[in-house]
């Protein structure tokens, strides 16, 4: 195992030479551990002190505290990133074949201050949960041996050699690969509720394609989504509101080093709420990543403008005595997504502007931050507001009470926003070792019978 820590520093304590077993094939390091957590009854003290760790993965799909808890019973697992000697922080991106690789970063603390790394985990499409988060812990098995090493722990650590199957451990390579990086998928989803006097109807699916690589990126789909919804007003009345709408698109992208990106994008698509029989659009673009596409997991700071035409058919007549059109515009988009051991931070901004009318225009601002505050207690902001001055979509007359109350077309509107706040603290115990799923959510047991 080869640290790749961002700096050295000299260890509080002597670190034990680790001599790596080699298998016939893969070389891989694994921990076996006798560990006086695991051997405990709950709540008792350790006999010797256990490495204090904190797994930092909210929001993070395969986040199943429980799981790595038993998967790694011979640490302390913390609560509070205070209260920890290693700080693990575990992001996440798509792979061009529909898998995940995972990033892990080790951030020594304490009298381990200075000394990181990190450990990447990819996997392949639909495989089962389970084993996403087993390699996972494996890895996180890996990267807490170079701590582990230089505690008292020590003295019970030894590692061994187990050969993985060649073809999870393996980078295919384009001559290995029949589907030439091209991979598919196939989505569908419905939905159906009712009472006596109302009853609801959801669908949505659709179909992609998708050829990422490192040096370019092709993605093709085609959605669609139909609403319906009856509500018996009186028995001689009787309200039907039918959303319904299409989107079929194509994004290519050509990578231009490890900042610059440019491509274009083709789409089609139908709405029935915003009056739009048939909308065509094409448009090139360029980016530019002030931060390294590599770092993308941790930092982001990118700057997108396109140019484009969009060619309007519309169902009815617009505000504007228009029943068709088209319309150049231009776009900026600048994003910024940050994520490091004290939260995650994320803004946006989006201006767009018709060229043949300037005084059409969007403005968009939205972000949000996640916050540690302090021990314990954690902070969250989302929000965003948006100056409307591009609705050349309206249909002409006034929106019927129905068409209003159940949204069945969009509504002319000066201004947009959302906004949501919220804070938790926790304290009392900085372990959470104790695993217990008997009766599941207790508190969710309770409720149900009141």
């Amino acid at each position: 195992m080869t640290p790749r820590g961002r700096r050295k520093c000299s260890a509080p304590t002597r670190a034990r030479p680790v001599r790596v077993l080699r298998s016939a094939s893969v070389t891989v390091l694994l921990l076996s551990l006798s560990s006086p957590v695991a051997s405990q009854e709950p709540g008792e003290a350790p006999t010797r002190p256990a490495l204090r760790v904190f797994l930092d993965c909210r929001g993070f799909q395969f986040c199943d505290r429980d799981f790595y808890v038993r998967e790694i019973p011979y640490v302390n697992h913390t609560r509070d990133r205070e209260d920890a000697q290693v700080h693990v922080l575990v992001t996440s991106e798509q792979t061009g074949a529909g898998g995940r690789r995972f990033t892990l970063d080790f951030i020594g603390r304490e009298e381990f201050e200075g000394i990181d790394d990190r450990v990447e985990v990819t996997t392949r499409p639909n495989v089962a949960d389970e084993q996403v988060m087993t390699r996972i812990a494996r890895r996180l098995q890996l990267g807490l041996a170079r701590y582990l090493v230089r505690t008292e722990q020590s003295e019970q650590l030894r590692l061994v050699s187990e050969a993985e199957e060649a073809a999870e451990a393996a980078v295919a390579e384009p001559e290995d690969d029949p589907w030439n990086f091209w991979t598919f998928r196939v989505n569908a989803q419905g939905y159906y509720s009712g009472q006596e006097l109302q009853n609801f109807l959801f669908a949505n699916g659709g179909v992609s394609a998708n050829r990422i690589t490192e040096a370019s990126k092709i993605q093709l789909a085609v959605n669609f989504n139909y609403s319906e919804s009856n509500f018996e007003v009186s028995k001689e009345e009787m309200v039907k509101s039918i959303t319904r709408g299409y989107n079929v698109s194509a994004l290519m992208v050509k990578s231009a080093g490890e900042h610059w990106g440019w491509g274009a994008q083709l789409s089609a698509a139908h709405s029935s709420f915003s009056n739009e029989d048939l909308t065509l659009r094409a448009a090139p673009a360029i980016e530019y990543n002030i931060f390294p596409y590599s770092e993308s997991t941790r930092r982001q700071l990118r700057v997108l403008y396109s140019v484009g035409l969009t060619r309007l058919d519309y169902e009815s007549e617009t505000v504007f005595f228009q029943t068709e059109e088209v319309v150049p515009d231009h776009r900026l988009v600048g994003s910024l997504e940050v994520r490091q051991p004290w939260g995650s931070s994320r803004a946006s901004l989006q201006i767009v502007q018709h060229l043949d009318d300037p005084a059409r225009h969007r403005i968009n601002v939205s972000g949000g931050v996640d916050l540690r505050l302090f021990k314990g207690l954690a902070f969250n902001l989302d929000g965003g507001v948006s100056r409307v001055r591009d609705q050349i979509n309206l249909a002409a007359g006034d929106a019927t009470e129905q068409e209003i109350l159940t949204r069945q077309r969009e509504l002319e509107t000066g201004f947009e926003y959302n906004f949501s706040v919220g804070f938790s603290y926790t304290f009392g115990s900085i372990f959470s070792n104790v695993v217990n799923q008997r009766f599941g959510g207790s508190t969710q047991f309770f409720l149900r019978n009141f």
